[in-house]
């Protein structure tokens, strides 16, 4: 925008000054041109005096020679049966020019001042003027004068005042026009970084600055900007405070449930099992409504040193099932501390509940300037119209009724995924499920960065 801007102001800048100093050449080079037929007139006037006052005796050729070699002008004197009566020791030219001045001179016109004098025009400057007694034409006196000398002083003229415009322009452009633009563009271009943040779920405010119109404009951003951060957080302490107030009655529950099992456990173990599944998802919605946070730091980590680590721990569990690829040099990436625990944990143990006795592949691999992290197995998997679906918050397959589990479990991967800037994939593998996350690298890479930490978003 800054670059369209600037190009705008420029193009109406050299518009403005072509149309000041355009007018201004072509009236300096017309004035020229009628000075110099002024003087050229006035001499041939002079010739023309003295062949008349001479009674038809001509004898002019010294004159005529002379005055070229004064001058550089050649000069004839012509008859009325277009004749030559004295000349500078020079033929005079036929046709072109040099014929219509003469013809327009014996009808007693004088020669008229010849168009603006531009560098590119090669045509010399004719000059005819009548001879004449007593209202009797008698010949006429022609001037002809190459006119190199004036059109390159012209050209020197316009050279100058193309140079001083551009020095102008270089001026107006760096004192007024790049300024102005800035002026103008740093409100946009800092409204824009702060929409990308509110987007992103980070808290953002615009400086308000630049014209009128803009500081209104952002005015009202950070007004709207507050107001959606005050309704997440709301939303946030709502499922928070929510689960924590329903944590201790089901702490308390469970332990008289327990108190209460000795001799019944057929009767009270299905209970304790739904007490258990309730902490879950109350553990998961406290998980979940932490989703475009600005409370976790990014810090710097290998992740492949961080995904080998926790596979090994879940390996027990997969009795040798269990595969995991990785670079063998280190994977830089900017992430939430906990990011590839909480990844690796949910995928892992969906992998352990949904497809028991199933080999489990996990690779690590570049792509781009970032990291790709797939998870597949080779249970029984999901067609693509189910797999279409998971990812969405408490969404279980009718299949999965007698499996434990909340249904949160993806949505958090997915969350967490996106807060780091990344995205989510999750297809059937045929057979088995694949989930693949794309991770940001070592640059600057998280939306769940703290307020101030600007750009973090990869």
């Amino acid at each position: 925008m800054r670059r369209r801007l600037l190009a705008l102001a420029l193009l109406t800048t050299v518009g403005l000054l072509a149309a000041l100093v355009v007018p201004l050449l072509v009236a300096w080079a017309e004035g020229r041109a009628v000075d110099l037929h002024q003087s050229r007139l006035s001499d041939a006037t002079r010739f023309a005096s003295l062949v008349a006052a001479g009674d038809g005796e001509v004898g002019l050729d010294a004159d005529l020679q002379r005055y070229r070699e004064v001058t550089g002008v050649q000069g004839w004197v012509v008859g009325t049966d277009r004749g030559v009566l004295a000349d500078a020791g020079t033929a005079l030219p036929t046709g072109g020019a040099v014929e219509a001045a003469v013809r327009a001179a014996l009808d007693g016109v004088p020669s008229v001042p010849p168009p603006a004098m531009w560098p590119w025009r090669t045509d010399p400057l004719v000059v005819a003027t009548p001879v004449g007694r007593d209202a009797q034409v008698l010949g006429a006196v022609v001037l002809v004068e190459d006119t190199a000398w004036v059109r390159a002083e012209v050209g020197r003229w316009m050279a100058l005042a193309g140079a001083g415009s551009l020095v102008l322009l270089a001026l107006l452009a760096w004192l007024v026009a790049s300024p102005l633009v800035g002026w103008i563009v740093r409100p946009v271009r800092d409204l824009e970084e702060s929409v990308q943040q509110v987007t992103a779920g980070r808290p953002a405010r615009a400086r308000v600055e630049g014209p009128p119109e803009l500081r209104r404009l952002a005015e009202s951003f950070n007004r709207m900007s507050a107001q959606v951060e005050r309704s997440q957080q709301q939303q946030r302490d709502l499922v928070a405070d929510v689960s924590h107030q329903l944590a201790n009655p089901l702490t308390a529950l469970r332990l008289r449930l327990e108190s209460l099992s000795a001799g019944r456990s057929a009767e009270v173990t299905p209970v304790l099992a739904e007490t258990d599944r309730m902490a879950q998802i109350l553990d998961g919605l406290v998980e979940v409504s932490r989703t475009g946070a600005a409370d976790r730091t990014p810090v710097p980590l290998d992740l492949a040193d961080r995904l080998r680590t926790r596979v090994h721990l879940w390996e027990p569990l997969f009795a040798g099932r269990l595969t995991c690829r990785t670079p063998a040099r280190p994977a830089p990436a900017v992430l939430e501390d906990d990011l590839v625990e909480t990844l690796v944990d949910a995928l892992l143990d969906n992998a352990a509940k949904y497809a028991p006795d199933a080999a489990v592949e996990v690779e690590l691999r570049p792509s781009g300037g970032g990291w790709v992290l797939d998870v597949r197995d080779h249970g029984p998997g999901v067609t693509a119209a189910e797999a279409a679906e998971l990812g969405r918050r408490f969404h279980r397959l009718p299949r999965h009724a007698d499996v434990d589990g909340t249904g949160l479990g993806l949505a958090i991967v997915a969350g967490r995924v996106a807060d780091a800037g990344g995205t989510t994939t999750i297809a059937a593998a045929d057979p088995g499920l694949r989930v693949v996350l794309s991770l940001p690298g070592p640059g600057p890479g998280t939306s769940a960065a703290p307020p101030g930490a600007a750009g973090r978003a990869g």
